[in-house]
């Protein structure tokens, strides 16, 4: 078996593993979450003109209490909203579409925003404040 084979083999029994370990209250949570972040996606794209996809990390998922207080496609959907300010001038409109194609939203300590190779990696911490405006000026600097 090569490097690769091997690699995706392990990489796939341990997304097996947490699925599996996924109770149907959290299958509900994730799957309502990723329906509206589809939601916020689609309007995006009609205010940027492109075609971005975006999706949760869940591998590090908020804890129940912190699921009953917070909306974690609320907290990702800043990121789309960041992205649409950047669009209001023809400019950024320009650049989101050539530079952003996918969004991918985890959730951390420490708010984190990082572009690299078309994908944002926006780590969401659910005590930051300010966050919209926190990414639109990362965009503004990176685009």
């Amino acid at each position: 078996m090569n490097i690769r084979a091997g690699v995706a083999v392990v990489a796939l029994s341990i997304f097996s593993s947490v699925a599996l370990a996924q109770s149907l209250k959290d299958k509900e949570y994730f799957a309502d979450q990723e329906k509206y972040l589809a939601g916020e996606v689609t309007t995006t794209n009609e205010r940027c003109g492109n075609s971005l996809t975006a999706k949760f990390d869940w591998l590090k998922p908020p804890a129940p209490e912190e699921r009953k207080t917070y909306s974690a496609y609320g907290y990702c959907g800043v990121a789309l909203e960041a992205m649409r300010r950047v669009c209001d001038s023809q400019a950024g409109k320009e650049a989101v579409k050539q530079k952003i194609k996918s969004l991918t939203c985890s959730f951390g300590p420490q708010r984190t925003v990082v572009l690299k190779d078309g994908t944002i990696d926006y780590e969401v911490n659910f005590n930051s404040s300010n966050d919209v405006d926190y990414v639109f000026e990362y965009l503004q600097n990176n685009l």
